[in-house]
């Protein structure tokens, strides 16, 4: 009988076939072998077997000749072998007991080789007979933080509630480091390639009801079995939020797909009906899929659409409420207690209370944080855009700008008093300096538990996208 998933993501002991010490990774299988054994080492994963007849010794660890000279049990073997090797590989991992395999090889369907579709076909099968799961071929595998697996040196340790299912390697490489560097944390990420065996319903299926994960993500080029899919997507999206970046959604992008995983795209409109019955949300790059993880993990669903918008500058403000009316949210105008409350402390010229809010109060701790603690007080206010630039003002200020560490506290007091999601929409200017001070005030925002977007437009999409996946929900 074939192991579960829970069984896969949590292995005891990991062997690596076809790993090259670090010094030797200029070319070929053994640059990506390394990342995988780095990897796991620097995750602390208790035991890892290097597995390459060339070698005796790799980055300090015993090498094996094969993985039937392995002394202990291997739980799951990452291949980083030539497809011509694989056949003897699975005949080693069913003599030794593996409960799962990782092809990182490629070379197999998706080279649209018929000859190579069918002897990946045969692997899997064998392998599937003997009770064996296998991922791939062509992909990068399992990022697991809890259970100390990862495909990269360069991910985070900690866990998190954010899952991430891709078809593609590299961009789980990047949802996650890019992700990672905002502050979202993952409980697992699983890059499966052409999908032979473990696929996206599989995934969808188990993650729907994994109590470690409470946001997923998913990039996907192609579906297996369509109806599985429609099933395993409306489980998941009933018990959480479910972000999906199709891939291939043009006949161009359909070709590509072919030579990247094998997978047929199909039709677009299909896809998009399923992923509406379904109730999950669509997004159109990864840019956005990340976006969205950032605001499910620390913005907070809004309870409604309406959104007030707070910042310097009357342009932005005007482009504010064009990207507000375009994204379908509401721009209710403040009530006049509350624009009494900012009147108060906020200069008559230049300025304006009613929404969006244009202000040159932001630049003072106290009174950003009386600023942001008074709009989102107000009963028509379900959320809160703060849009700031910040190496242009500091240049224009006599004596400079506060810490960010000092804004990001202000803003994260205002939060904790009103209880209502702040999102930060940073202005990047291409200067060194002003992408500097930015991402300093970016970082301290993170630390803070802030949800930061770079750009309004990201902020708005995110917020417009969280709220229509609310609305679905109750309406269901």
């Amino acid at each position: 009988m074939p192991w579960d998933l829970e069984t896969i993501f949590h292995p005891r002991s990991v062997a690596i076939v076809g790993v090259s010490p670090p010094h030797l990774t200029e070319r070929g299988f053994g640059t990506a072998s390394v990342g995988f054994l780095l990897g796991l080492l620097e995750m602390g994963f208790p035991t890892v077997y290097p597995v390459n007849p060339k070698y005796e010794e790799v980055a300090g660890l015993k090498c094996y000749p094969s993985l039937l000279d392995i002394e202990g049990p291997v739980d799951h073997v990452i291949s980083s072998v030539p497809a011509s090797v694989v056949p003897q590989l699975v005949e080693q991992a069913i003599a030794k007991g593996v409960r799962s395999i990782h092809f990182f090889t490629a070379g197999f369907s998706e080279t649209g080789d018929v000859e190579r579709a069918a002897l990946e076909e045969a692997i899997v099968k064998k392998a599937r007979e003997a009770g064996i799961r296998v991922i791939g071929p062509n992909c990068m595998g399992l990022y697991v933080p809890k259970a100390r697996l990862s495909f990269s040196p360069l991910f985070p340790k900690e866990p998190g509630p954010v899952a991430l299912v891709s078809q593609s390697g590299g961009h789980a490489i990047d949802v996650v480091i890019g992700a990672s560097q905002r502050g979202v944390r993952f409980s697992k990420v699983v890059s499966y390639g052409n999908a032979t065996d473990i696929n996206e319903s599989e995934l969808l299926e188990h993650l729907a009801s994994d109590e470690e994960t409470e946001v997923i993500c998913a990039y996907i080029e192609g579906v297996r079995d369509g109806r599985r899919f429609l099933s395993a997507l409306k489980g998941a999206s009933a018990a959480k939020p479910v972000i999906v970046l199709k891939g291939g959604r043009t006949s161009i992008g359909g070709r590509a797909t072919l030579s990247h995983t094998a997978s047929m795209a199909g039709s677009m409109a299909v896809f998009d009906a399923a992923l509406k019955q379904a109730g999950a949300i669509r997004v159109d790059s990864l840019d956005e899929l990340a976006d969205l993880a950032v605001g499910f993990t620390f913005l907070g669903v809004p309870r409604g659409p309406r959104v007030a918008v707070v910042g310097g500058g009357g342009g932005m403000s005007v482009l504010a409420a064009d990207l507000i009316g375009e994204a379908g949210l509401d721009l209710p105008e403040l009530p006049t207690s509350t624009q009494e409350e900012l009147r108060a402390f906020t200069p008559l010229a230049g300025t304006s209370v009613r929404n969006p809010v244009d202000t040159v109060t932001l630049w003072e701790p106290q009174l950003m944080e009386n600023t942001l603690r008074i709009i989102a007080s107000a009963e028509n206010v379900d959320a809160v855009i703060l849009h700031m630039g910040f190496g242009f003002m500091a240049q224009r200020l006599q004596d400079g700008p506060p810490s960010p560490e000092e804004t990001a506290k202000a803003i994260a007091k205002a939060r904790q008093a009103t209880g209502k999601p702040i999102a930060v929409a940073i202005r990047v200017r291409f200067s060194a300096e002003d992408t500097t001070t930015s991402m300093r005030m970016a970082e301290e925002c993170w630390r803070q538990g802030l949800p930061v977007f770079f750009g309004l437009p990201n902020a708005v999409t995110t917020l417009a996208k969280m709220v229509a996946w609310r609305t679905r929900r109750e309406e269901a």
